[in-house]
């Protein structure tokens, strides 16, 4: 990817080791994407700054993986006590689990209770933006542009009155799954109704878009040495490998390629671009880090907000951190940089 611009990142001075525990993994179906995530960051976390822990889920319990060795975590302090009988205790938790309990504000909920700062927005803004229906209409009610939509928490559903109130082609989305885990885009009133079906299997809750027709963006937003940083707005190249969508499957299927690129657009374009972005972070206080999906929507020129992730894949396969790598800041740098403030800001604070 070609650097659309570049972020000056400041220098490190010589502070004393901080214990770093990485959380990765969870129970719901996104935790291979999460080990992924967490892999990667470890293996991209400076070893001369950071003493490194690994937590991640096993049978449901935490866990702290050292030397091959696994050790309960204790949720009063988020510690663990090794074979020696040393308690170890972070200075600061890396969230890294996407999905449950890590992107729906469970987790965060927990560090704030017992006062340990950590990598994410809040915890009611993670509950808020991981439910697609309550962010939906969260976002709606500070005057963003939203696809028309319809609600679905119960299995005696109507669907010809969900075909007369959402025209087809429509997308039926899982309200609490990321990765576009249930996610599908229905032609028919049948294969809406089969789809549906399928859906509730796997989440009690849904809501029914409407397809937007227009150029589809991804744009990361964070902030970085008291800084609003926003990566260049990218695309994500589905004609070319004949996607109509990206699903899930092919998410994760190799063999599909999926190519994301520094989107082509004129000056103009590209301001009204971060004025939208702004006003989605602004609206959610700017908290932490943030990928925004969003369309242009060809029938009105105006830009529809289609869903907001606060613990983006952070894998090398992940969208982020290759649009960091579009703004000139490298992977290691973003992490040692998002650190070390939110310790000091964490450390101000209280």
């Amino acid at each position: 990817m070609t650097a659309h611009n570049t972020q000056q990142i400041l220098p490190i001075t010589s502070l004393p080791k901080k214990r770093i525990f990485v959380v990765y993994g969870g129970y719901s179906k996104e935790a291979p994407v999460s080990i992924r995530s967490g892999q990667h960051i470890i293996a991209n976390l400076d070893t001369a700054l950071f003493d490194v822990y690994e937590i991640t889920f096993c049978n449901k319990q935490i866990m702290c993986i050292l030397n091959e060795e696994k050790f309960n975590i204790d949720l009063n302090n988020f510690s663990f006590t090794t074979r020696d009988k040393q308690v170890i205790t972070p200075d600061y938790c890396l969230i890294a689990v996407h999905g449950a309990p890590g992107e729906n504000g469970q987790l965060q909920a927990l560090f704030e209770l017992i006062s340990l700062p950590y990598f994410s927005v809040n915890a009611i803004i993670s509950a808020l933006t991981h439910h697609k229906y309550h962010c939906v209409c969260y976002a709606k009610a500070h005057d963003i542009h939203v696809a028309k939509h319809y609600y679905i928490n119960t299995k005696n559903y109507d669907i010809d009155a969900i075909c007369q109130a959402i025209p087809l082609p429509f997308f039926i989305k899982a309200c609490k799954n990321g990765s576009s885990i249930g996610v599908n885009k229905a032609y028919s009133k049948t294969q809406a109704d089969q789809f549906i079906q399928d859906t509730l299997k796997i989440d009690n809750e849904i809501i029914i878009e409407q397809a937007i027709i227009g150029r589809e963006f991804t744009m990361g937003i964070f902030t970085l040495n008291g800084q609003i940083v926003m990566t260049p707005p990218s695309e994500e190249l589905l004609v070319e490998n004949n996607i109509d969508f990206l699903s899930h499957e092919n998410k994760i299927d190799s063999t599909k390629n999926i190519t994301l690129t520094v989107a082509n657009i004129d000056d103009s374009l590209h301001v009204a671009i971060k004025q939208f972005v702004r006003k989605i972070y602004a609206m959610f206080g700017h908290q932490g880090v943030m990928r925004l999906d969003f369309i242009l929507n060809q029938d009105d020129n105006e830009f529809y907000l289609l869903e907001i992730n606060t613990i983006p894949g952070m894998s090398p396969q992940s969208i982020f951190p290759k649009m960091l790598d579009a703004s000139g800041i490298s992977f290691k740098q973003f992490l040692t940089q998002t650190i070390l403030q939110d310790i000091e800001k964490h450390h101000a604070a209280y």
